[in-house]
């Protein structure tokens, strides 16, 4: 699992040994119960409160990772020029013919250097599209070409489209566009999170004893043979 779970697993890690701890203090030493039926469950349920919780608050954190990778899936099919006002979007149209133009000849290493230069310039939103837009166009470029001649993409060209590829996602970041995800890193995430959830439910209901409970009641509405 990813960093961002190890604190939440560390929360839910104090509640269990917090719960575990006071449920235990409810009983004698022989394991008879201190408290009447009552008092007892008012205070086992009060403990169950505070354990569920924390456990809300854990699940929340898988569940604004599932969020967070759909919304950048969603993110990533939206139009750039949208976020562009109708005065950028005119002046892109006027400048787009030379900047594509050396985005499509410019050696990669260069092509990198002028979109650091760009993004160094400040938050030029029309530059920031078209040099983005462009390059990106550059790299499908190269990978069809080398897809369709059957030639692999040689180890330097693959480092510089890695270089390139990160001076576009600084870029981008000017128009606010979410970073892409491929498909397996999001599926990998997501299917993290889910694991973390359904462990964590696993976990909590071994502790607040919601699972032998409904053991318990499946096993009496089983027919007797």
């Amino acid at each position: 699992m990813g960093d961002i779970y190890e604190q939440a697993q560390a929360e839910l890690d104090q509640a269990a040994v917090r719960f575990t701890a006071e449920k235990a203090k409810l009983f004698r030493g022989d394991g008879s119960a201190i408290y009447a039926d009552a008092v007892y469950e008012e205070k086992v349920t009060a403990l169950t409160a505070e354990l569920h919780a924390v456990a809300d608050k854990v699940i929340g954190v898988a569940e604004a990772e599932i969020r967070e990778v759909n919304r950048r899936q969603e993110a990533e099919h939206d139009d750039p020029i949208t976020r562009l006002t109708v005065e950028e979007q005119q002046a892109a149209s006027a400048r787009a013919t030379f900047v594509r133009e050396d985005a499509m000849l410019l050696p990669l290493a260069d092509l990198t250097q002028r979109l650091r230069g760009v993004s160094a310039a400040g938050k030029d939103k029309v530059n920031s599209y078209l040099w983005s837009r462009y390059a990106r166009q550059r790299i499908e470029a190269i990978k069809t070409a080398n897809a369709e001649s059957g030639r692999p993409t040689a180890a330097a060209t693959r480092a510089q489209l890695e270089t390139l590829t990160d001076a576009i996602v600084d870029l981008e970041s000017v128009l606010g566009v979410a970073n892409a995800l491929t498909k397996s890193q999001a599926a990998q995430r997501i299917g993290d999170a889910r694991k973390f959830k359904s462990a964590l439910h696993t976990r909590v209901s071994a502790l607040d004893g919601s699972r032998e409970r409904l053991v318990r009641e499946m096993r009496q509405r089983m027919p007797a043979w």
